[in-house]
């Protein structure tokens, strides 16, 4: 026997016993070379081979497709492939992960990507084991072909954080960051995820880094549906050009919408054709996806499409309405010239977000990283976790400055501080591990006197703290902008980096961008780009231009020194403030796994 199937629960995902069991049958596969899938799995199916090994009675009746299935959950892949078939698709191969003892999603993903009856991929995840292999491995497969996630735990922080960075980089989070970075497409529900493999199915475009979207539509509304949705995600349905509109405008009449997208008021079946093919020869569409109603007596789309395919490569979408008798011909007969159909407009509109977010994911991934992007970090172990003090200083490795400051373990250390120091001053308490300062009236800003710093150290002195506390005074930096760097070691998914907008509204706003290290220069900063708030940062009205090549190295010096310490367990630089030719760090927190 070389392989193994257990469909049966009560074993690692319930602790204790179960888990002491689990390990002894995967010892015994070790020992006797046999590979597992399993347990607490409903199994796996190969409809175009007439094998069901799983439990579920209607998985015998799936009919073969090209598309696969990988699913955490054994019950998730049944049902996945239940919709499959619901929309005529079918399924090549149905695996239900299960625990994952041995065999884990990871090789299922790599072993489709050679497997000749597999178009693209649809996955469905909960919990990941091993982040980092998951990660590498879908960057493998992504490069072959189309990959689709629906996952879940939005909610799940995952451990207790300290930082703002471990608040923000949550389980969720950070799953959902390593996906797209490896290049998967990423949807929130089932139904999003059965259209978006639909159509990758069948309709893949090269590498870009936004591909233009014709839309020509027979009905206004279901064009509006559409186009919101669109551009609210950042798909471009671009301006044609001079000679397309005109070209249009011949053919349409006034009161129709001869722009991208065109609406034709429901016209001849002529014209239809002949707005389509002009859309289709303008340089700025890659991709086409139109919409009539079922309507026989103004467009009959499957003449439609014949005379189409005769004008363009240019890959086409199908929605329609109208009740499963009517439309049921045309879509399948859509379907059958390799073209994804859908009866509903939002539907349609998922569909083509998933091409051009698999197309942008497959452009960012072929460029090959600038030389001396990154930078091997010197520093030794850290040993101790360190206060704010000797974590800027750790800093000063990396090239990143902090205020001219002195740490002080008295007052007569501080008032000689105060005296070589350019006013005004901010007056910290640092230990280590602590983080929030202001919280415990641990910080004291715009100092200038004698007696204002008596004043803030009296204050500092009286607050009750377990550990061993200093002072550090600072010069107070002039007004920038406020950002947010982090960084984690997550047990899953291995060093990660956030930058977000800074500040004490770190969290409140939520507006960051999450990256695996370690980074290029060109992830720093589409990482810049991805933000809410990146417009701050380019003469926000009438204000400077901030440095954006700065952060983006900052961030990617980060990155491998996480990377390159993995006793580390977070790092929150908060605030980083940002001016045209540099930026200071602020305020730090490196926090430490602990020991033992």
């Amino acid at each position: 026997v070389a392989a193994a199937l257990i469909t049966g629960g009560g074993f690692g995902e319930t602790g204790g016993p179960g888990q002491k069991l689990q390990d002894e049958i995967v010892a015994a596969c070790r020992q006797h070379d046999i590979r597992l899938l399993g347990p607490n799995t409903a199994g796996f199916f190969n409809p175009g081979q007439r094998v069901t090994a799983n439990f579920a009675p209607m998985v015998s009746d799936f009919s073969p497709g090209t598309i696969a299935i990988v699913s955490q959950s054994g019950a998730m892949s049944v049902v996945i492939g239940a919709m499959l078939e619901s929309c005529g698709l079918g399924v090549s191969i149905g695996v239900g992960i299960g625990n994952g003892a041995d065999i884990a999603a990871p090789e299922v993903l790599e072993y489709l990507a050679g497997h000749r009856g597999t178009n693209a991929i649809a996955v469905y995840l909960e919990g990941v084991m091993d982040g980092r292999r998951q990660y590498e491995a879908i960057t493998k497969v992504t490069k072959i072909k189309p990959v689709v996630v629906y996952t879940v735990g939005k909610s799940d922080i995952g451990e207790f954080a300290v930082s703002h960075t471990g608040k923000m980089v949550g389980s969720f989070a950070l799953k959902k960051a390593a996906l797209v970075q490896a290049g998967a497409v990423v949807v929130s529900s089932s139904t999003e995820l059965v259209d978006a493999v639909h159509a990758l199915s069948k309709v893949r475009l090269p590498p870009h880094p936004s591909p233009g979207v014709g839309l020509l539509t027979g009905q206004a509304g279901p064009a509006i549906i559409m186009t919101d949705y669109l551009r609210s995600r950042s798909v471009s349905i671009p301006e044609l050009e001079t000679a397309s509109v005109e070209a249009i405008a011949r053919e349409l009449p006034l009161r129709t919408h001869i722009k991208n997208p065109v609406d034709t008021a429901r016209p001849d079946q002529q014209s239809f054709e002949k707005v389509l093919a002009i859309l289709a020869a303008d340089p700025a569409i890659d991709l086409l996806l139109t919409y009539t109603m079922h309507e026989p007596m103004c467009v009959q789309p499957l003449q439609l499409f014949r005379s189409l395919k005769g004008t363009t490569e240019k890959p086409l979408l199908f929605g329609t309405a109208g009740t499963p008798d009517d439309i049921g011909p045309v879509m399948r007969g859509a379907e059958a010239m390799g073209i994804p159909a859908y009866a509903a407009p939002e539907r349609a509109a998922t569909a083509v977000r998933a091409i051009i977010e698999d197309a942008r994911a497959a452009w960012r991934k072929q460029r090959q990283p600038v030389s001396g992007d990154r930078k091997t970090t010197v520093v030794k172990e850290i040993t101790a976790e360190p206060d704010e003090a000797e974590a800027k200083q750790i800093l000063e490795h990396l090239d990143l400055a902090a205020p001219p400051g002195r740490i002080c373990g008295n007052h007569a250390e501080a008032m000689a501080a105060f005296a070589v120091l350019k006013k005004p001053l901010v007056l910290k308490m640092v230990s280590a591990g602590l983080a929030h300062k202001t919280e415990i009236g641990g910080v004291h800003l715009d100092i200038c006197s004698q007696s204002q710093l008596v004043q803030a150290l009296e204050k500092i002195d009286a607050i009750d703290w377990p550990k061993r506390k200093r002072y550090l005074l600072e010069e107070m930096a002039p007004e920038g902008l406020d950002i947010i760097i982090g960084a984690k070691n997550d047990d899953s998914f291995g060093p990660s980096v956030l930058l977000g907008l800074g500040g004490v509204a770190a969290e409140a706003l939520g507006d960051f961008s999450l990256r695996l290290a370690p980074l290029t220069i060109r992830d720093g900063l589409e990482m810049i780009g991805e933000l809410r708030g990146a417009a701050l940062f380019d003469a926000y009205r009438g204000g400077p231009v901030y440095n954006r090549q700065e952060v983006a190295a900052a961030l990617v010096r980060i990155g491998s020194f996480m990377g390159e310490h993995p006793e580390v367990r977070e790092m929150d630089l908060n605030p980083v403030r940002v001016y045209e030719e540099r930026i200071i760090v602020l305020d730090a927190l490196i926090i430490c796994n602990k020991r033992g």
